[in-house]
């Protein structure tokens, strides 16, 4: 029997090399949601009356931002992970993981667009120098070598989807 890794393809769909990325994928099926879903009202009222001229300021700056992140780690997965990791069962994981990344892209839309927020807010980060070095940074990873692989991985595993949201 020939060594399996998470780069070989596997022509059939079971046994599964990797159970624990099945079990993954379920579990992320379960915990599906759409944004539509969250009630939103109270937060409309604490955004128009609730919270300070400063407080508003803060929360854009961050919010300029926030929804590209998880363009970008939806990217991650689709134009990197998935290109490359062969198994049935990891590329169901990685689907199930991009999936509610679109749901929470779409969640960080709904809000801004619930607050009044024009669209203009979408593309406003590239007028920030920071945020535009974070964008271009991120634009310039790729799957070509193990060490790629490796440096993707750390930083958008932990750094992109990990630290950036906590």
């Amino acid at each position: 029997m020939t060594a399996t890794t998470l780069l070989t393809p596997n022509p059939v769909y079971k046994p599964f090399n990797y159970p624990w990325c099945y079990e993954a994928w379920l579990t992320q099926q379960r915990l599906h949601w759409l944004p539509e879903e969250v009630p939103m009202a109270d937060d409309v009222k604490d955004w128009k009356n609730k919270i300070t001229d400063a407080e508003r300021n803060l929360l854009t700056q961050i919010f300029r931002f926030f929804t590209q992140a998880d363009v970008e780690v939806n990217n991650c997965y689709m134009k990197h992970y998935s290109q490359i990791f062969e198994p049935t069962e990891v590329k169901m994981m990685l689907v199930a993981f991009s999936n509610i990344e679109t749901v929470h892209i779409a969640a960080y839309s709904h809000l801004l667009d619930t607050i009044g927020m024009p669209e203009i807010e979408y593309s406003a980060f590239l007028k920030y120098k920071e945020m535009k070095d974070k964008y271009d940074y991120m634009q310039d990873f790729n799957m070509n070598s193990k060490e790629d692989i490796v440096r993707t991985m750390a930083v958008f595993g932990a750094f992109t989807e990990g630290l950036q949201l906590f």
